[in-house]
């Protein structure tokens, strides 16, 4: 009995035991997190079901791990040795020390197959006996994945946060709670002024919005973010430009919880801005509009009076003398007297008025003038026109130095004609300045229908010059050049043009066009053969024959002028000691020295160069002496008055005596009657003469029977 009683208690024992364990394995493996309670000897004794979920690809038959991936690193290069590190905490402490705690340790696990690691963190501690007899060992793993995102989520919110943009947050209520240093900065403000301040109250302490505090906020509670360029005053009497971004953040029943702000200093790129557009739409010089923004104003302005029935004026406004007053006294004098002249326009026209410079000395006035008629409208304009004029003409006090200059004014009152545009409205007035400038009193000029006509032939001119077979349409004339006791001493050549259609065109008028449209470099190295060739002829009958040929300053200007009249001169085989290349004073002028070397390389070949129109430039004695000439050419302009005008007499005397210091050859032209021819023969110095007196220009053939005859 006593047996049967011992039995049945033991059984109840064990079954408490069992009961005990499985309750024990349950709690256990209701964990969340892995568990793994190992014997003395490190081997499992009990694995959760998440352990087993974690840790079942490394898990052999016997349930050993030490095989699991772990590592001391995110990029798996230091492995982690878990059973070394189990095995050292097998080690109770003689002293008593509490094992209570855990001992933790961070590491990584990788999946051999994905080589995705996964954060995780080791909590073990020992399992003592109440005698402190190790009983076993408990390991607890925790997935950090969560909490290491977390982590880099708030990293890389504090790195934006703190970043180089200006934010804060505010609570539900508006009130500024986190703002970061980058806006204190920006504000002027520290944090505790802020943090007393709502959104709406900084707005409207320091915020210069395009549109209203009320406008933003309607937009925020509507799209829940709003952005756009706005104005920033920390100061009084400092600006900074900024974007600003606004961010509503609202729960699901769109209860506000914060406003995310930002705003990013964009200053310097609105002032990178402003000065792109400065260049773009304005003359760096004077700082008026350019031509392009001027354009812009102009088409608008037209548009609006075609809409209206209403007149304005656009006035073209041109500086005489100008280019001599640059030449003579050189750029820095010329870009004085331009931003004198931009300040005078400045002072005498309206606010609303557009001012443009649109060329070198060439200046637009667009007025605001809202006349209902064309009369009123043109009186308007003279009256103005008038006023500029008075203002403008007047002596200008530069470096010491006094300048006088007027003004020539072309206006075109607009709208004009039906189909009109504003580049022909610009064009009508640059006709009509054009057609100022030939007035002798008063240089105010309107724009009528019959200035177009020019503007059309010079169209077809400029065309014709562009297909014009030059072999067959144009040809070389010579003048005479006389010495002083009536030898024929050589002649110059001219350029003449006979147009099937269009008949003879005289050199005064297509001249400037081939400049102007760069068809003087064909015409001109035409021009440079045929003269090569007939000096060549002509010196094979008198070898001492001098041919001057004219030389365009556009042609010189060329970098290669030069290697190309070398080309063509070998081409013709002539003689360059019988050739004078005639060059004006202009040419020296607007590249000195790139000129100097140039008629230096010309002289070295065997070339002689002649000064053409010597005495109309005001560069004529300072470039003198730099010069390696031969000869000097009298404008006929100085001889057209003599002997009658002693103004003109001295002037030529003048001349020819600076000629004769420099030991220069002297050509007087526009000589055409005999007194003007005694006056010349009666000076100390031989002088040579060209004119009607001795000959027309005339055809190689004719003139070769006058070289005849002159035999």
């Amino acid at each position: 009995m006593n047996s049967e009683k011992l039995y049945s208690q033991l059984e109840l024992s064990d079954a408490r035991l069992r009961e005990e364990k499985e309750s024990k394995s349950e709690i256990i493996c209701a964990f969340h997190e892995a568990v793994i309670v190992f014997k003395p000897n490190l081997t499992p004794q009990i694995i959760n079901a998440q352990a087993k979920l974690m840790f079942a690809k490394y898990l052999d038959t016997q349930q050993h791990i030490q095989n699991v991936p772990l590592y001391k690193n995110k990029k798996a290069t230091v492995r982690f040795d878990l059973h070394l590190w189990l095995s050292k905490l097998l080690a109770i402490p003689t002293d008593g020390s509490d094992t209570n705690t855990p001992t933790e340790v961070s590491v990584w696990l990788k999946d051999r197959e994905t080589l995705k690691t996964t954060p995780l963190l080791l909590s073990a501690k020992p399992l003592l006996t109440p005698e402190r007899n190790l009983k076993n060992l408990l390991l607890v793993v925790y997935d950090r994945t969560i909490h290491a995102q977390s982590d880099e989520q708030k990293r890389l919110m504090e790195a934006a946060f703190n970043s180089y943009h200006g934010q804060f947050i505010t609570n539900e209520k508006g009130y500024i709670t986190h703002p970061n240093d980058s806006f204190c900065t920006l504000t002027g403000l520290d944090a505790e002024t802020l943090k007393s301040m709502t959104l709406t109250g900084w707005l409207d302490q320091q915020v210069s919005l395009k549109i209203t505090t009320n406008e933003v906020l309607t937009t925020l509670l509507s799209t829940r973010f709003w952005s756009g360029e706005v104005e920033l005053h920390p100061l009084p009497n400092v600006t900074y430009y900024a974007v600003l971004s606004i961010s509503l953040l609202a729960d699901e029943q769109f209860n506000i919880e914060h406003y995310v702000v930002n705003i990013q200093n964009i200053t310097e790129i609105h002032e990178a801005q402003m000065a792109i557009e400065q260049m773009a739409y304005y003359d760096d010089l004077t700082g008026l509009a350019n031509r392009r923004l001027a354009f812009e104003h102009l088409d608008l302005a037209l548009k609006h009076h075609k809409r209206h029935g209403t007149f304005a004026a656009l006035f073209f406004i041109n500086l005489d003398r100008f280019k001599s007053i640059n030449d003579a006294f050189g750029r820095k004098t010329g870009d004085a007297l331009l931003k004198q002249v931009a300040k005078i326009l400045k002072d005498s026209l309206r606010e609303e008025d557009t001012i443009a410079r649109v060329g070198g000395d060439e200046f637009l006035v667009l007025t605001q003038d809202k006349a209902f008629s064309k009369t009123q409208a043109t009186q308007n304009a003279y009256h103005l026109a008038k006023k500029i004029a008075k203002h403008l003409n007047k002596n200008y006090h530069i470096n010491e130095t006094t300048l006088n200059s007027t003004t020539c004014i072309g206006i075109t009152v607009f709208p004009f004609q039906e189909g009109d545009t504003a580049e022909d409205l610009m064009l009508y007035a640059d006709l009509a300045m054009s057609a100022a400038k030939k007035r002798t009193n008063q240089k105010i000029y309107f724009y009528e229908s019959s200035l177009s006509e020019i503007v059309i032939e010079r169209r077809s001119l400029e065309h014709a010059l562009t297909i014009a077979d030059l072999d067959e349409q144009f040809e070389l004339h010579y003048q005479a050049q006389i010495g002083p006791n009536g030898q024929l001493h050589g002649a110059e050549s001219l350029i003449r043009w006979n147009h099937p259609e269009l008949g003879t065109i005289p050199p005064n008028k297509f001249i400037p066009i081939a400049e102007e449209g760069r068809q003087i470099l064909r015409l001109g190295d035409w021009i440079l053969a045929k003269a090569f060739q007939q000096s060549k002829e002509w010196c094979q009958k008198q070898p001492d024959f001098n041919l001057s040929i004219n030389i365009s300053p556009i042609q010189f200007h060329e970098a290669d002028f030069v290697q190309q009249t070398i080309k063509i001169l070998n081409e013709c085989g002539a003689n360059p000691k019988n050739i004078t290349l005639e060059l004006t004073e202009g040419v020296l002028i607007s590249d000195t020295q790139s000129a100097l070397k140039k008629i230096e390389d010309l002289t070295k070949l065997g070339f002689n160069i002649s000064i053409d129109d010597f005495g109309t430039g005001y560069s004529s004695l300072s470039y003198l002496q730099k010069l390696p000439i031969h000869e000097l050419k009298i404008d006929k302009s100085f001889i057209f008055r003599v002997p009658e005008s002693q103004d003109d007499i001295a002037i030529v005397e003048s001349i020819i005596s600076l000629a004769r210091n420099k030991n220069l050859l002297i050509v007087a032209e526009g000589v055409e009657t005999e007194q003007q021819a005694d006056f010349l023969r009666q000076q100390p110095d031989d002088i040579i003469m060209q004119g009607y007196l001795f000959s027309e220009p005339c055809s190689k053939t004719e003139f070769e029977k006058f070289f005849s005859s002159a035999e």
